[in-house]
Order: C-alpha cells, then sequence, then structure tokens
C-alpha cells in the first residue's frame, strides 16, 4: 500500500461500520506471513547492505551488549553504514568507547540528526515510549526517499499471551511496557505521524510439512495466534510528483 488512509476524511466516527469495513479490507491485504525465517533474520536481509538507524540499541543493560544474539551488533555487522541511538547516555557512552557509532538521543523528540537511511529499524521500542506517535515521525523525519521504517513489537493475539491470560488471568509481561500495538493502532499511529502501514508481517521458521496443516488450522483461526510477534513497516506515501 502507497497511499495514506485518513478515515477522518469519511467521518467523523471512529465507530463508523462502513469505515471500519474498509480498514479491515486494508489490514487483510497489508497482511503478509513468512514461515521461511525467523524475525531477526527477515530483519537483517532488509538491511542487508543499506544505511541504517537503529533505534534503541542499548537493550536496557550492558549484559545484553556482550551477547552474540544482541541485535545491533548484527545489524551493524549486516549494513553498509549504521547509526545506533538510545536514552540510556551510561550505556551509549559505554557502547561509543567499544567503537560503535552511537548517539544519546530521545527518539521521541523533534530532534534531526542531519542524516537519512533506507532502512529505520525499531525493535521493541514502541510498546515501551510514552509517545508512539513521536517515535514514528522521529523515524520518518529520518527516512530517505523509498524508505523503510520496521517496527517490531509483541503480538498481543498470539498464543503466548493468551495461554498465560488463560492460566493466571493477568499477562504480566515485561514491566517496562506500556502498550500494546495492535494492527488498526499501527495503522492510526502511522497516519498521526503522516506514514502509510505498508505491511504487517507475520514471522516465524515453520517446518515445511507443518505449514499445510497451518494453513488449514487459519481457517478456523487467525495466523496472528500463531506469531509472537508483529512486524509493522511503514513507508512515506506516494504522491503523483515522486
Amino acid at each position: 500500500m502507497t497511499d495514506l488512509f485518513d478515515w477522518t476524511r469519511l467521518t467523523d466516527d471512529p465507530n463508523d461500520s462502513d469505515v471500519k469495513r474498509l480498514v479491515k479490507g486494508r489490514l487483510l491485504a497489508a497482511r503478509r506471513i513468512h514461515m521461511d525465517a525467523d524475525l531477526m533474520g527477515f530483519v537483517l536481509r532488509a538491511v542487508e547492505g543499506r544505511r541504517v538507524l537503529d533505534i534503541g540499541v542499548a537493550a536496557h543493560a550492558t549484559r545484553y551488549i556482550r551477547d552474540p544474539s544482541w541485535r545491533h551488533g548484527r545489524i551493524r555487522d549486516a549494513a553498509t553504514y549504521c547509526l545506533g541511538v538510545d536514552i540510556l547516555d551510561p550505556l551509549v557512552r559505554e557502547l561509543r568507547g567499544q567503537g560503535y557509532n552511537v548517539r544519546c538521543v530521545d527518539a521521541t523528540s523533534d530532534a534531526d540528526l542531519g542524516e537519512r537511511f533506507d532502512v529505520v529499524f525499531a525493535g521493541d521500542v514502541i510498546e515501551h515510549v510514552d509517545n508512539a506517535a513521536g517515535l514514528l515521525r522521529f523515524a520518518a523525519r529520518h527516512l530517505a526517499a523509498d524508505g523503510r521504517l520496521l517496527v517490531a513489537t509483541p503480538n498481543p493475539f498470539s498464543r503466548k499471551f493468551y495461554r498465560r491470560f488463560r492460566r493466571d488471568g493477568v499477562v504480566v509481561g515485561n514491566l517496562d511496557h506500556v502498550a500494546w500495538i495492535t494492527q488498526t493502532m499501527a495503522q492510526e499511529l502511522g497516519r498521526r505521524a503522516g506514514l502509510v502501514l505498508h505491511a504487517y508481517h507475520l514471522i516465524k521458521p515453520i517446518a515445511a510439512w507443518k505449514q499445510p496443516l497451518k494453513r488449514l488450522g487459519w481457517r478456523f483461526m487467525p495466523p496472528e495466534y500463531t506469531f509472537p510477534d508483529f512486524l509493522f513497516e511503514f513507508r512515506a506515501p506516494r504522491t503523483d510528483a515522486r
């Protein structure tokens, strides 16, 4: 999808049933299912050979930085150029001391880094911040022409969380989370930031022999139940001038 869908031009009622049907159709058309990779493998393919801005690189504590699965290290190695930003100044200073190209920046602010990027990645960040629309506006400001913003976040409709809820009656997840981001919320946050929800990706490696069984099951239960994360892909809207 390349057009910015603004429901407020059609109605002033956010519960208008006709407009909701339009949104449902758009979201179903935007769904992409990938059973041949994990989420990070998908992201690494997207950033390979690209200029990349990685938002939220410090991962809370230095013990994560030493882990070979640390996302920013893997993204830096795959990209031709990578800049990381985080709000945690002590960790940013430590990373810089280790040779990483990182800056201490509030990625929900009006700051402009003075650079533009082919891919902006925000991995498990949006559910932590007070100003999700501000995060997307910051990312949009730094996209090159035809750039992609990839936003990874937990999927609240997944089996993982549903089972916890059924067992405990409440889901106690990451204590630093302040939001779930659903498909409709992603579309609305994108609209407020001037971005198009181009696609949302459901990504999980599934053995080839299991895939037909999964597809059969999805006739009775949405595919979202199978996948623990959303990867929302935003792009700038296209115009006749572009």
